[in-house]
């Protein structure tokens, strides 16, 4: 079952202070990771919505919390390795690149969770994980004959293909005089 595509993935992150996030932001963080080391914060916007992210290593991978502008808890994502992917999952996605590409290759792999406030928090901190909703979001270079583009697909949790856009990395990543 093919789903759906969007258009392009144009994300501007700004590295901001933590006194400039949501009091709330901060103190589901701190009530989630209890014993987290040094968190940065950052703005981002993809030009349709905004949100204060935290990044921070946790249990050995990186950890990427998204709260809108109130510090509303909007998802946790969570940076995986290929390998530790669920092999059925892995299989699943492998399948529905090969079939759709030419070549591919994997850029990034996270695990991304939804779902309630207490429940992000339980699954956080006491690996619950009744009343979440996992993705796989996967940033991919794939090749057909007419593309070659950075996508970023998302999967259901058992792999299957749900909808992806191409990734357009800002030119003025570099530096402009």
């Amino acid at each position: 079952m093919t789903l759906g595509f969007t258009q392009e993935k144009k994300e501007v992150e700004k590295r901001i202070k933590e006194s400039e996030v949501h009091e709330d932001a901060i103190e589901w963080l701190e009530d989630a990771y209890e014993n987290k080391r040094k968190t940065k914060w950052y703005y981002q916007t993809d030009g349709d919505e905004e949100v204060f992210e935290a990044k921070l290593k946790y249990k050995k991978h990186l950890h990427s919390v998204e709260f809108n502008l109130k510090g509303e808890v909007q998802n946790v994502e969570v940076l995986l390795k290929e390998k530790e992917m669920d092999k059925a999952v892995h299989q699943n996605i492998t399948g529905y690149l090969e079939n759709n590409y030419n070549k591919y290759s994997f850029s990034k792999i996270q695990i991304k969770y939804t779902g309630e406030e207490d429940d992000l928090e339980d699954m956080i901190d006491e690996n619950e994980f009744e009343d979440i909703t996992i993705n796989y979001e996967i940033e991919y270079y794939g090749k057909t004959d007419s593309e070659d583009e950075l996508w970023e697909g998302i999967f259901n949790e058992n792999g299957m293909f749900l909808e992806k856009r191409v990734v357009k990395i800002k030119a003025t990543d570099n530096l402009d005089y």
